[in-house]
């Protein structure tokens, strides 16, 4: 069986956004903005976003990033109902997300606290 390498890669917000931008192959708008459903009036990412295009985003998959987007190495632990004010989630919701993100070996739940951080590689 061959040996696997972990490898850990950490991606500030513009950089989430960005990578957002180019897997949709278009000049969408902010992954905050596509979140919270708002619409940029002006700037480089002002545009009409056809529900067609809207379609072809993950809104699953920009919300676990977005979660990701909260954590820097280093940084402060997270607790869910923090998380989930910042996103305008609700409280469950956030903790599914953040369960799936620890499960992925993504986020790690610290003993003491009980809050989330990124996970040690």
């Amino acid at each position: 069986m061959p040996q696997r390498h972990q490898i850990s890669i950490t991606l500030s917000p513009a950089q989430v956004d960005q990578v957002v931008r180019a897997a949709s192959r278009t000049r969408s708008p902010s992954l905050s903005m596509l979140l919270s459903g708002s619409r940029p009036t002006s700037g480089a990412h002002a545009r009409n976003i056809s529900a067609e295009e809207e379609r072809r985003l993950s809104r699953s998959l920009l919300r676990g990033l977005e979660i990701l987007t909260r954590f820097q190495r280093g940084s402060e632990e997270r607790g869910i109902v923090e998380l989930a004010s910042e996103l305008e989630l609700s409280p469950s919701t956030t903790h599914r997300y953040v369960n799936t993100l620890v499960e992925l070996g993504l986020l790690e739940r610290c003993p003491d606290s009980r809050k989330y951080r990124l996970a040690e590689v």
